[in-house]
């Protein structure tokens, strides 16, 4: 298989995009065009998959030049997944689309808006130098800006602006900080900038323009205590845009810590592991009392993305490969538990309505399959067996104990039992009870947003059901990562 296939899952969304821009005006025909887009990039991410699950890291040098000065883009296990994961998100907001947007202005733009998204989200996953990281994070972020002013409602303009400027502050911090780290190394290639800090030798000033770019990254991942710009904006937009944000944005800021950290962390394990371990579980403390505290569905179910991100970097700060394959693991299973939780709560939207819970109540006995559209995914974020959440989460607890991280460890086991009663208080609330406040029986039962909802809840019974071969396969990629030594072989090979 030639490596240039890792292109694909960047240049596929940006052509759609500017197909979907000719044919802008055929809403049936910009739905298809995206579908079929959207299954491509489905069958290319399960293809890459499969070759690098046997060890292969497919290395794309454009233009045959020097990772020193050229563009390189890099898939390995971890991103080869990614992209997997991100494709069936994807996938599923396609499908849920159609009876999520409002109006003809969302449905004239959601499509090809999505698919650039898409593509800045993949580039994000290949790319193998932190200038084109920049470059794909804006692609990302500005897409997200449009798609968010989409949805957004008067009386939420505030909020949307807020994510807009401090997003925007952090990119411009971030491109400071990608120069900055040119200038003391004299390179962003990721892989060179492995050897340069194992030689040792780098001023202090890299150092510093190091620190710098994580930290953004830590507010691309919406890490506390710079998580203050998510909770109230991702609320704000449609149901399937929200869910989109769930899945992907902040799970590109958590990849990108994955990919990173180590080659800085390798030259100061023991300053990165405790301040790593602070935030994480403050990150986590955080975001579930939020939760708890708020009246909405989606006020809770934003508050939690915050908690969960909390659990993903708990694995990364313990530096073990089991624990950073717990780490990955949690990731996944979020990615896709998170998108159908809120996906659920646009359907029970559709059903009573938005508002406070308890406006509209009983959605278990007159919609059933709504109900478990959103109990199954409730109870994998909460960490119930047999389901995804609860390996992840057992698996970070075994990781915390063997590296001896005990009140990192408790205050995740805490955060669980928080995070079960939230998604109680919604089901009491909202599917428990006699039917009330219903708009009719009918209602919210649009195929297309049940059956992606259902269809990403079923896929969270099969990650639990295949956890010990996926976790298996996860703690080779974090033992690759932790090394990251075959990574700057298969990339640096390319300058013979």
């Amino acid at each position: 298989m030639s490596a240039a296939i890792v292109a694909v899952p960047v240049l596929l969304p940006l052509s759609t995009a500017a197909l979907l821009a000719l044919f802008s005006g055929k809403p049936r025909l910009e739905r298809w065009l995206s579908l079929g887009s959207g299954v491509l990039l489905f069958t290319t991410a399960l293809s890459i998959t499969a070759r690098t699950t046997r060890g292969a890291i497919l290395v794309l040098a454009l233009g045959g030049w020097s990772p020193r000065v050229g563009i390189v883009w890099v898939t390995d296990s971890l991103a080869a997944l990614m992209l997997l994961f991100a494709s069936i998100v994807a996938l599923a907001a396609l499908a849920y689309a159609p009876g999520s947007l409002r109006d003809a202005r969302e449905r004239r733009c959601f499509y090809p808006l999505q698919q650039l998204m898409m593509a800045g989200v993949n580039g994000s996953l290949v790319t193998g130098d932190l200038f084109n990281l920049f470059v794909f994070f804006e692609l990302m972020l500005l897409s997200s800006f449009a798609l968010l002013a989409l949805g957004t409602r008067a009386a939420g303009q505030q909020h949307a602006l807020a994510y807009v400027v401090i997003n925007l502050v952090a990119s411009a911090v971030l491109l400071g900080g990608v120069g900055a780290v040119y200038g003391t190394a004299g390179t962003v290639n990721m892989a060179e900038l492995a050897v340069r800090v194992r030689e040792g030798g780098l001023p202090s000033a890299f150092w510093g323009a190091g620190a710098l770019v994580i930290v953004v990254f830590m507010v691309k991942a919406a890490l506390a205590p710079v998580f203050f710009w998510l909770p109230d904006a991702y609320p704000e937009a449609s149901a399937v845009v929200n869910g989109l944000f769930a899945g992907l944005l902040t799970k590109v800021g958590v990849y990108t810590l994955f990919r990173t950290v180590p080659l800085l962390g390798a030259a100061a394990p023991g300053a990165l592991r405790p301040a790593l371990l602070v935030i994480a579980a403050v990150t986590m403390v955080i975001g579930v009392v939020g939760a708890l505290g708020r009246s909405t569905m989606r006020g809770i179910l934003s508050f939690h993305i915050v908690s969960q991100v909390g659990y993903m970097i708990f694995g990364l700060a313990l530096f073990t490969p089991i624990a950073v394959a717990a780490g990955l693991f949690h990731t996944i299973h979020n990615m896709v538990a998170k998108t159908a939780l809120v996906f659920a709560g646009g359907v029970v939207e559709g059903i009573g309505g938005p508002g406070a819970l308890g406006h509209a109540r009983g959605l278990a006995r007159t919609h059933p399959w709504v109900a478990a559209g959103f109990f199954v995914p409730a109870m994998s974020l909460a960490g119930l067996p047999p389901l995804s959440g609860f390996w992840g989460k057992l698996l970070l607890v075994v990781g915390g104990f063997r590296a001896g991280a005990i009140v990192a460890t408790t205050v995740s086991l805490v955060v669980g039992l928080l995070t079960l009663a939230s998604m109680l208080k919604i089901w009491t609330a909202v599917f428990w009870g006699e039917p009330t406040g219903l708009r009719s029986r009918g209602a919210g039962s649009d195929r297309g947003m049940l059956g992606a909802t259902l269809g990403l809840g079923a896929l969270t019974v099969i990650l639990g059901l295949a956890a010990a071969p996926l976790f298996a396969h996860l703690e080779r990629t974090a033992t690759t990562l932790l090394e990251v030594t075959p990574y700057v072989d298969a990339v640096l090979v390319q300058r013979r």
